[in-house]
């Protein structure tokens, strides 16, 4: 049993020792579960296999594994630094992402060593999920990074419906391949390949079928794909461009301005441009020293893809094959070069086709106006090449729409509380299809509510005055009425009075407030005295209890208690004598203080 201890201690220890605490750049082991990295406003932290949060700006990942993935977060505004060293990641029967990146934030990707991951259906190889950009990047020029997507999925990029965008590759050996309807990188399928950058290293890419070497994956468009440095080949699938757009869809603004780059359509696919039935639209330029080889892909139903344009396509009289696009050459040196080939060639022998530079740069006249601008439209300047038909055009920007010294006319719609507005046609109203107005606020135009013949509400008391209401005379347009005092409208009878010892009227105050009256008095002896039928009026008035208040008592009573206790004929008297209370009733001063109530 002692021996059982005593190794197991040491394991305990091996393990403990094993595990990076509160490490900068450590090394984790995929083999040893599931890792999460996370970049927060707080740092870098990893997670290994359900454990604790392990602060790591800077971790090595390596190992292998056919069950355990890499989960790579940057928050907004944040960077997650991960370096993968002899990572072996087979997750393709697992169904699942090798690496995933997430998050708002970018990611940046070290590559040490042969590195290599397999997903599973669905799944890019390298899946970019998060919304910043993923760089992959070799520093020591020492990486490798083989990445292959399962079916629907990208090599490097989007899984299945999802976009591969904002990726760049500066340095390593990259090699990817998508799955059936993927890219190599790019989008998965349905999925678009936009603002992808390679600057160095050896780059393949190949889509398994119907996605673009690089660009969208089937059914998506590949755009903005910008390739400056490196040893580049783009292959694409069967009716997909090399490097423009996958199956069905187009390849758009694509420039190569440095490096070796080879791209090849798949079946009737582009080599740059579009897939099949698709169109390389926007802009393809060749600048700098860039040496590029083209070539579309073979035809079957329907037409071969161009070198650098469009698809193939079918119509009724069968194959058509896909019209080619000039490339922009102005600024390739005379050392860059491009090189066309023939569908199905090796791209190894001689080209059927090369197009250079000599000059370094066209010599371009001042251009034309080949479509005028609008207000809405941009225009159209065409520039020619004094020594070639070779054209370029450029944008001119729309003329937007103006309105100054236009003369602004009310549009008489202001309201009592709102002010109205007022409209000026634009300057070019009724021309280039102009038909604009600006509508502004028609400052200090509303009109403000006017009250006329003011109505009494009839709810004066012989407590206070009561109200009258007017209506706005645009009552109809804004609802608004104006209630104000009724002066003077005071209801004036004998039906109680306020006496001191004597019977002399003294000083007091009423106010009712609902069904309760308070009569206030600013002295220590008051007499409240009236007739039951007076208290039948104020009832009628909606009184229903009276409140009697003098400096040392407060006393209430309800008028319904009261009437019911004798005739309307009969007098009653409720006297305060400092804190002392007496209410009376009727000729033979019955004593009726038991029907008082609390104020």
């Amino acid at each position: 049993m002692k021996g059982r201890i005593i190794v197991s201690t040491l394991l305990a220890l091996l393990l403990f020792v094993s595990l990076p605490m509160s490490a900068l750049a450590a090394t984790w082991d995929i083999s040893n579960g599931d890792i999460i990295v996370n970049a927060g406003s707080g740092g870098q932290t990893v997670t290994q296999g359900g454990g604790a949060a392990v602060e790591d700006n800077a971790p090595v990942i390596k190992g292998s594994s056919t069950e355990n993935t890499v989960t790579i977060n940057a928050e907004k505004d944040q960077t997650a630094n991960v370096t993968l060293s002899g990572a072996n990641i087979d997750v393709s029967s697992a169904g699942k992402a090798a690496v995933s990146t997430t998050g708002e934030g970018n990611v940046n990707i070290e590559l040490n060593g042969s590195n290599a991951l397999k997903s599973g259906h669905s799944h890019a190889g390298l899946e970019k999920n998060n919304d910043g950009n993923l760089t992959i990047q070799d520093k020591d020029k020492d990486g490798s990074l083989n990445a292959k997507g399962g079916q629907d999925g990208a090599g490097i990029g989007g899984g299945s419906s999802g976009a591969g965008s904002d990726i760049t590759i500066t340095g390593g050996k990259v090699t990817a391949r998508g799955g059936n309807y993927g890219a190599g990188i790019g989008g998965g399928a349905y999925g678009n390949g936009s603002d992808i950058t390679v600057t160095g290293g050896e780059v393949t890419a190949n889509s398994g079928n119907y996605g673009a070497g690089i660009g969208g994956g089937g059914w998506g468009n590949g755009n903005n794909i910008t390739i400056s440095g490196g040893k580049v080949t783009a292959t694409g699938g069967m009716f997909a461009a090399g490097i423009g757009g996958g199956m069905h869809r187009d390849g758009n603004d694509i420039t190569i301005s440095g490096g070796e780059v080879s791209a090849a359509g798949g079946k009737c696919g582009a080599g740059i441009g579009g897939g099949l039935d698709a169109r390389g639209s926007g802009d393809v330029t060749v600048s700098g020293d860039a040496k590029l080889k083209v070539r579309g892909g073979k035809a079957d139903s329907d037409g071969q893809g161009a070198p650098i344009g469009n698809g193939g396509v079918r119509d009724q009289n069968g194959p058509v094959n896909g019209t080619e696009v000039e490339p922009d050459i102005c600024a390739l040196n005379p050392g860059g070069k491009i090189e066309y080939y023939a569908p199905g060639s090796a791209m190894s022998g001689a080209p059927t086709k090369t197009v250079t530079n000599p000059t370094g740069g066209y010599i371009w006249d001042g251009g034309r106006v080949t479509k005028p601008a609008t207000c809405t439209g941009k225009g159209v300047r065409t520039y020619t090449c004094s020594s070639s038909s070779h054209t370029r055009t450029e944008d001119i920007p729309a003329l937007n729409h103006s309105f100054a010294g236009q003369a602004y006319v009310s549009d008489n719609n202001a309201t009592c509380e709102k002010d109205g507005t007022k409209t000026a046609k634009c300057v070019r109203y009724g021309t280039g299809g102009c038909m604009a107005i600006d509508t502004v606020t028609d400052t200090d135009s509303k009109l403000g509510h006017l009250f006329e013949n003011y109505v009494s509400n009839n709810d004066a008391t012989y407590a206070r005055d009561g109200t009258k209401t007017a209506k706005c005379v645009r009552y109809d347009q804004c609802g608004e009425t104006h209630t104000v005092p009724d002066e003077g409208s005071r209801l004036i009878a004998p039906l109680y009075r306020v006496t001191d010892r004597d019977g002399r009227d003294i000083a007091y105050t009423a106010e009712q407030t609902g069904g309760v009256l308070t009569v206030t008095v600013d002295e220590d002896f008051a007499i409240l005295t009236g007739k039951l039928s007076g208290l039948r009026t104020l009832k009628s008035q909606g009184v229903e209890k009276i409140v009697f208040v003098t400096k040392g008592a407060a006393s209430a009573f309800l008028l319904s208690d009261l009437l019911s206790k004798g005739e309307s004929g009969e007098a009653y008297r409720l006297t305060h004598d400092t804190k002392a209370v007496i209410f009376t009733l009727g000729e033979s001063t019955a004593d009726v203080s038991a029907i008082l109530t609390k104020p």
